[in-house]
């Protein structure tokens, strides 16, 4: 599956923005790169639906 941006929002440092339950999203950083912190009402990390498949649900360790 792929997803198109229908609505981008772009948050300076320090800004935040709540969505909707449900609501699929997606983070993406700017040029320098960003540190993200997502927290949710009901969080459940294993159920998790990620639609790119490099995402990988296990730690690895290059060394």
């Amino acid at each position: 599956a792929h997803y198109t941006v229908w609505n981008e929002i772009e948050l300076n440092p320090g800004e935040q923005y709540t969505l909707l339950p449900n609501r699929w999203h997606w983070f993406q950083s700017g040029p320098d790169g960003a540190v993200v912190s997502e927290f949710s009402t009901k969080s459940r990390d294993h159920l998790d639906e990620f639609t790119d498949p490099g995402v990988v649900r296990e730690t690895t360790i290059d060394e």
